[in-house]
């Protein structure tokens, strides 16, 4: 009945509510510099009236940053903005201006109710001292050993594509160029995805610290591109990298099953014990007298 309990327990608190089970999915890492500024935006597969920006656990009403029904809003140092994205899709992005150091933490940014959103992400804030030169803006920050893709944000162009490694001025620097929509050449891709936010996405496999630095994609010849897009990544040792993947009921429950367990295997050996120690004493009576044996009865 115990062991039922335990594990109904461990399935209740992994089901209730969305964010206390398994993480959907990794978080991403933004790292911008101090005192600049940086805007981050995502495509919602949802839309809602009602906008919001919080930080840590979105709990307490300190937590909140901005909360609006309306498109964009401002508050201090943070604004939010929703705007409609092609194919139907809607862009909402959240904007940080004079980055502090206090900045770095979890934020979460959504549609709906912050506690009970229809839609949101989570996102990590790192804020240094201008890294890679940076001056505005914020580099994702990703984990050796990952697999990171790249929106190439540069107009839509029918010429051929490429990607390349800066300063992109000699052909050593060329990772790629190609005439087709999608082409692999090791550990770098690219690909034109019609109909997507962006259309043209660059790859990177298992990335390692060294990959850390900036990079141009678009289309066209590489060393005089017709357009082109110009971005940093920042790679990180696995050690550095925050647990994204907590979960807490089922630490807790695979916690609450080891000592149930232990004590299982306690009262096993502690019924063995004393039914020898009873056999014992009844083959060792000479006596000739009768030996009375109670019997117990335990669940």
């Amino acid at each position: 009945m115990k062991i039922h309990l335990v594990f109904l327990l461990c399935l209740l608190a992994a089901l209730s509510g969305e964010n206390t089970g398994i993480v959907k999915a990794e978080v991403n890492i933004f790292t911008g510099a101090e005192g600049r500024s940086g805007t981050i935006e995502w495509t919602q597969l949802v839309s809602g009236s009602t906008k919001f920006f919080c930080k840590e656990d979105c709990s307490k009403d300190e937590d909140i940053l901005v909360k609006t029904d309306n498109v964009t809003a401002k508050n201090g140092r943070y604004s939010i903005e929703y705007r409609n994205g092609p194919s139907g899709f809607g862009i909402l992005s959240v904007t940080f201006t004079s980055l502090t150091k206090s900045d770095s933490g979890r934020y979460r940014c959504g549609l709906g109710k912050s506690l009970v959103p229809d839609s949101y992400v989570d996102f990590d804030i790192r804020v240094s001292n201008a890294p890679l030169g940076l001056t505005s803006g914020f580099i994702p920050t990703n984990t050796e050993g990952e697999t990171v893709t790249y929106p190439c944000n540069t107009a839509v162009n029918n010429g051929p594509m490429f990607f390349c490694k800066d300063p992109c001025n000699k052909a050593e620097d060329i990772l790629i160029k190609v005439n087709n929509v999608k082409a692999q050449n090791g550990r770098y891709g690219i690909e034109y995805i019609n109909g997507s936010t962006v259309g043209l996405y660059v790859t990177i496999v298992q990335v390692t610290k060294s990959d850390t630095g900036w990079y141009t994609c678009g289309y066209g010849d590489p060393l005089s591109p017709a357009s082109n897009f110009r971005f940093a990544i920042l790679i990180e040792d696995a050690s550095d990298a925050p647990i994204t993947n907590f979960c807490w009921p089922w630490v807790l429950c695979s916690f609450l099953a080891s000592v149930l367990l232990l004590n299982v295997c306690l009262l096993l050996l502690y019924k063995w014990k004393r039914r020898w120690n009873l056999r014992r004493n009844i083959s060792g009576r000479t006596d000739g007298t009768n030996s009375t044996i109670s019997v117990i009865y335990e669940n």
